[in-house]
């Protein structure tokens, strides 16, 4: 389609030159006609086809004359010449098509058609009975001429279900599908697909663009529905790894470290259960979320019955009884995404051999807390195995040791009963600590102690003052947390 233009004239003139670009395109006797034969021109040039010309932007003027011996020229040589400026300027052919846009990707096919069976193949793999198929309707509820995509069932006949058992329950009840699968025989209930759509909204617009910009069904498939690397959030679990979740997620370390690096400094840091890491899973733009339904025989486990001891802290708990896995058949709906299970809904059980639940006893009380014993600092040697410092230092070393000058105010870490405090062989002047749930807190090469046995201490109070004395190689704090006789890293614990 052409712009519109702005028309020159005057009253009084009689003769009317038509310039395009600055050429001279003839005479007319009229604006009228001046309008009348470049409209016919712009029309012919869109006539019969089923895309959009564009045109350059095209300055066009008409001057007129008052003329009392001059003639107009010949109308359809004028209009050939207006035809051909025209058609000289004109741009690439714009081309109708539909363009389908699943999040940020989009691609463009030539005809409804043509998306239709872009779906359609997008479902294929999972509708194994060919049950379903995409219709795109227009959404009247939009401005732009927008289709929307709809997943339907097939005419498709189906055999009618009888059964004996219990049908006198069901006189003059209104049921859902869900409930009459109860009073069904597994061998009357059909295995199959139930249902087929879209994890994604899928948006389908008519619009006209290059033709150079449309591709085919195949190519918007592989777009699609090709694998893309997505990033997710991973919750880290109790007993992970950076190695455990390389394996479990399909990256490696490195990935990790790379995606997490404001957190994880290298492939030896320590993670912490409930902490978030980002991951990167394979996933399509397009998913296909489909439900199944399936009959088995399968073993399965109750549920856990927990018997809570408000005397117990929660790091506390004993099995009482010891479970032992049951038998059953089972109708259930299986949702997948794509190719994995995500949703498991049993409509229907038969219990075979009843499973005995575990039975576990355990705390509720919330175990002491942790905090750094200094104020600054920093660690000067870590947990576990080390070179021996200086030669006079433990090769397995059980505790952290914070660098700090003497002098240095050390707080309870936790609070509880002081166990020992005073000289205590290579670790000099000590602190020990023993808290509520059992655990205890050593603080050691202390340059003066402020506690004595005996004394409860609340978590935060100054207890000691740091120095260097007993084996040391320098002004330190060595900090120790002891967890069921048995010391652990303190940098896991502390807040």
């Amino acid at each position: 389609m052409l712009p519109n233009f702005t028309t020159y004239s005057s009253e009084g003139k009689n003769l009317f030159t038509i310039w395009i670009l600055g050429e001279d395109m003839g005479t007319v006797d009229s604006v009228e006609k001046a309008d009348e034969l470049i409209t016919r021109a712009r029309e012919e040039l869109a006539s019969g086809q089923d895309n959009l010309y564009m045109i350059e932007n095209i300055h066009k003027e008409i001057v007129g004359e008052e003329a009392i011996y001059k003639s107009v020229d010949d109308e359809e040589e004028v209009y050939k010449k207006i035809k051909k400026t025209l058609k000289d300027h004109q741009k690439e052919t714009m081309t109708r098509a539909y363009m389908v846009k699943v999040n940020n990707t989009t691609v463009n096919l030539a005809s409804a058609s043509d998306v239709d069976e872009l779906l359609t193949r997008a479902i294929d793999k999972y509708d194994e009975d060919n049950e379903y198929e995409v219709k795109t309707e227009i959404n009247n509820d939009r401005i732009m001429s927008t289709l929307t995509a709809n997943l339907t069932r097939k005419d498709v006949q189906f055999d009618a279900v009888t059964f004996d058992a219990g049908a006198e329950n069901l006189v003059g009840k209104d049921i859902s599908e869900s409930e009459l699968i109860e009073y069904l025989d597994f061998k009357d209930i059909t295995q199959g697909i139930t249902n087929i759509g879209f994890a994604e909204e899928v948006e389908v617009v008519e619009t006209y663009i290059p033709k150079s910009e449309i591709v085919d069904v195949d190519t918007a498939l592989s777009i699609l529905t090709g694998m893309q690397e997505v990033q997710q959030i991973y919750e880290v679990q109790p007993g992970d790894t950076l190695s455990a979740i390389s394996r479990k997620v399909g990256i490696t370390m490195e990935e990790l470290v790379e995606l997490n690096s404001e957190y994880i400094k290298d492939v030896n840091s320590t993670i912490r259960a409930g902490q978030a890491l980002i991951i990167t899973v394979p996933e399509p733009e397009l998913s296909v979320l489909w439900t199944r339904r399936e009959i088995v025989e399968e073993s399965y486990e109750a549920d856990i019955i927990y018997i809570d001891n408000d005397d117990w802290y929660t790091t506390k708990q004993v099995t009482l009884t010891e479970p032992s896995a049951g038998f059953r058949k089972v109708v259930s709906d299986v949702t997948y995404k794509n190719d994995n299970a995500i949703n498991k809904n049993i409509v229907k059980e038969e219990i075979l051999l009843e499973a005995v639940a575990k039975v576990v006893e355990r705390g509720t009380k919330v175990p002491p807390t942790y905090i750094k014993p200094i104020s600054g600092g920093s660690v000067s040697s870590g947990f576990g195995r080390r070179s021996s410092p200086g030669g006079i230092g433990s090769r397995n070393h059980q505790g952290v040791d914070f660098a700090i000058p003497s002098g240095s105010t050390v707080m309870a870490s936790s609070g509880g009963t002081v166990s020992a405090a005073g000289w205590s062989g290579g670790y000099g002047y000590m602190v020990l600590i023993t808290h509520p749930d059992g655990s205890q807190t050593r603080y050691a090469h202390l340059s003066k102690v402020l506690v004595s046995a005996g004394q409860s201490v609340s978590q935060g109070q100054k207890i000691a003052l740091s120095g260097n004395t007993g084996i040391s190689t320098g002004p330190h704090l060595h900090f120790e947390i002891i967890l069921n006789g048995t010391p652990v890293n303190p940098l896991n614990y502390i807040n």
